[in-house]
């Protein structure tokens, strides 16, 4: 980065410019520069005057032409193309001046070499992309059959309202039953600390911090006593701390998520609260001493998947609303089930039922099936019954007594 001086009335201040013209090779390194390897060729001419030997005084440049390693050919000046000519003032005792123009004057194509050439560059880039889709591959990795991939790229955007500053974030995922993920995948972590700032009265930390996550579906049993087949989804936990400069850390507050069912991207916010003590101590020791009530099992927050029982009641269980933290959610979700067609028998469930299909849940699916089929074809009698009667009685209105042939007779 190039530097120059400003001069003062005691000193000489130096300026920073932001934008170096000629930089060094060393500056290049330094700073990362994308170096292209090119070739410049200079146009010149020697105007000096026809009395005396040239000097490289009297050589100057006309046009300059470079050629990078893409095969891009940069040209300066540029073609003048009827504009006016480019000047060029000598610093010889005449000072003379000289106008001079850049015509293109290669020979144009015909229409066969241009199409020759539309075609070598059709054949070059066709070539390309077969070897960047040998590269990457021309299948996706599908997971097993009856199983769900249920990816999950997420950002802890930011934090407010909370009362201590230097917030950080404990997060993890709760995999209930069916629910299963790799082993080296990490489901749990904490973000860096991060120091607050006013916004519209808020007191705001902005974390960015991202995170990523890799679950598997499958349900591969069915529970006969219980009547109701849907799966419970994955939630995410945060529990925001603050640490200040005495390494004192309280319990800012606790939330929680449930993962959405549908892919997309989501934005959502996770209302947090912390735990209050019965007594006026415990607020003082979190106020001078640092520490505060905590949960013994963070998943509280919500229902525990170890929970069984049909009621949870937490009557008594003394909380305090606090702050907020948001949160940026990309679902995906990949199985074999999606390229199933429409028309098959499973239409009737949905992903979730299609996924670990049991011998009693096709047979459940085949009596729904034929039940439907049965109620349309009752449907359909029914119509043409109603029609019927409707044309029997307007015709018996008309005065034309329908016999009894007529009523017996078959219908086409």
């Amino acid at each position: 980065m190039g530097t120059r001086a400003r001069k003062s009335e005691n000193a000489i201040v130096p300026k920073i410019n932001i934008i170096e013209q000629q930089p060094t090779e060393e500056a290049m390194k330094h700073n990362h520069i994308i170096s292209t390897p090119e070739q410049t060729m200079y146009i010149m001419a020697d105007l000096s005057p026809k009395d005396r030997d040239g000097t490289e005084e009297d050589e100057y440049v006309l046009c300059t032409i470079k050629v990078d390693g893409n095969g891009v050919i940069n040209i300066k000046p540029d073609f003048n193309k009827g504009k006016k000519a480019y000047k060029i003032e000598t610093v010889s005792m005449g000072r003379e001046v000289f106008e001079y123009t850049i015509e293109h004057a290669s020979k144009e194509m015909n229409r066969l070499e241009y199409d020759r050439e539309r075609k070598m560059y059709r054949e070059l880039y066709s070539r390309h992309s077969e070897f960047l889709s040998a590269c990457v591959g021309y299948e996706f990795e599908m997971p097993p059959p009856d199983v769900l991939r249920f990816l999950v790229y997420g950002e802890i955007v930011s934090a407010k309202d909370f009362e201590y500053e230097d917030l950080y974030i404990h997060y993890f995922v709760d995999l209930p039953r069916n629910w299963t993920a790799d082993g080296s995948q990490q489901l749990a972590g904490v973000t860096h600390t991060c120091s607050t700032k006013v916004e519209d009265r808020d007191n705001v930390a902005y974390f960015s911090f991202p995170f990523s996550f890799e679950m598997f579906y499958k349900n591969d049993t069915i529970n006969e006593e219980r009547k109701d087949l849907l799966p419970r989804w994955p939630q995410f936990f945060v529990e925001v701390l603050s640490l200040d400069s005495w390494q004192r850390y309280r319990t800012e507050g606790y939330g929680y998520i449930t993962l959405p069912s549908i892919p997309g991207v989501y934005m959502e916010t996770l209302n947090c609260w912390r735990p209050v003590g019965s007594s006026v101590t415990s607020e003082l020791r979190r106020y001078f001493i640092g520490g505060s009530p905590e949960l013994a099992e963070p998943t509280f927050v919500a229902v525990p998947s170890t929970f069984e029982g049909s009621h949870l009641s937490k009557f008594g269980f003394r909380t305090e609303t606090t702050g907020s933290v948001q949160i940026k959610l990309n679902i995906l979700q990949q199985s074999q089930a999606f390229l199933e067609s429409a028309d098959t028998k499973k239409k009737m469930g949905s992903l979730l039922d299609r996924l670990g299909t049991t011998a009693a849940q096709m047979n459940i699916l085949n009596v729904l099936d034929a039940f439907q089929k049965a109620r349309q074809r009752m449907i359909s009698a029914r119509e043409s019954l109603v029609k019927d009667f409707k044309e029997l009685t307007l015709t018996g209105a008309a005065g034309e007594e329908p016999t009894l042939a007529t009523m017996d007779s078959p219908r086409s």
